[in-house]
């Protein structure tokens, strides 16, 4: 059988975790929500788009005028 774990291991590992990810870099990019909400919007209309067939026929036509 496997022995029991100590009660508080998971948080003094969770500790170590906190303490290296709650240090922030000078260097970092600062990305804010409304940028991750934008990406997500162009990238989920992109998908639909995608799916439905709208840029394939976007694409087709200006093909057409060259």
């Amino acid at each position: 059988m496997a022995g029991k774990k100590e009660k508080g291991s998971g948080i003094q590992q969770a500790a170590g975790l906190i303490r290296y990810f709650d240090e922030e870099s000078e260097d970092a990019w600062k990305i804010s929500k409304t940028q991750v909400y934008v990406a997500c919007l162009v990238l989920g209309g992109g998908v639909y788009l995608l799916n439905h067939g709208v840029l394939q026929f976007i694409w087709s036509a200006i093909s057409s005028l060259f």
